[in-house]
């Protein structure tokens, strides 16, 4: 179980990532609205003396929604790299080291069976009475 230290941190841990995430993406909002701003009015000499380039507020727009997007997607990618962090550390405290091989034992006198999977010969473990591949790991 995850102690309550151990989650703490990881949530400052996101925290710093939405922080972060969120200035990459206010960067991408800011700069797509500086250069779409530019291209949106013209002064025009005669009435109404100033016109709108729709095309550029569009852009702005689209803009806007990457930005936002690259803030939200990236606050999500980092929570879940974090939890699945965790979860494979608790994992790992819990799992023994290392998982014993099965002691094999097989009769000189008939042939191993290949394995239905990978075809490598089985290993008849007398222990379990079954069929063991060494390759795939299971027993048949």
């Amino acid at each position: 179980m995850v102690s309550w230290g151990r989650a703490f941190k990881a949530a400052l841990v996101l925290l710093a990532f939405s922080i972060l995430w969120g200035i990459i993406g206010g960067i991408i909002m800011f700069i797509g609205s500086f250069i779409g701003a530019m291209g949106m009015f013209r002064i025009l000499p005669y009435p109404p003396y100033v016109e709108i380039n729709w095309g550029a507020f569009g852009a702005i727009i689209v803009v806007w929604i990457i930005g936002f997007l690259i803030s939200f997607l990236g606050t999500w990618a980092s929570a879940f790299r974090i939890a699945t962090q965790l979860a494979i550390e608790e994992m790992r405290k819990t799992m023994p080291a290392s998982v014993a091989q099965p002691v094999a034992t097989q009769a000189v006198s008939t042939p191993a069976p290949p394995c239905p999977k990978c075809g490598t010969p089985l290993t008849y473990v007398q222990q379990y009475q079954r069929w063991y591949c060494t390759v795939c790991r299971e027993y048949q």
